[in-house]
């Protein structure tokens, strides 16, 4: 499965998370560590951590989705617009191209 730019920020919004801390914070998880104990996560790995979280935090399937769905296959009025396929058809093929497949 690809997951897009545009799908995490999906999940963000809907969790309605704010963003990581900023550059330099320091993290410190544990009430027993000592003052000279610390970490400092860089940007990248705050973002990282932050997005990492927020997938988990998701569900991984949307079952009312999968419900509909399997109900309209049953009953035969599934449509996929042609214009939906031919999107999808051009969209992979370019990230093929790009990715050298």
């Amino acid at each position: 499965m690809i997951i897009s730019n545009k799908q995490v920020q999906s999940i963000l919004s809907l969790n309605q998370v704010t963003e990581p801390k900023k550059k330099g914070a320091v993290v410190n998880n544990s009430k027993s560590v000592s003052k000279a104990d610390s970490l400092v996560l860089s940007d990248r790995a705050q973002g990282l951590q932050f997005t990492t979280e927020q997938v988990l935090k998701s569900p991984e399937v949307r079952a009312e989705k999968v419900t509909e769905l399997k109900k309209q296959i049953q009953d035969g009025t599934y449509q996929v617009p042609a214009s939906d396929i031919a999107s999808k058809m051009v969209g992979r093929s370019l990230v093929d191209e790009i990715a050298g497949r």
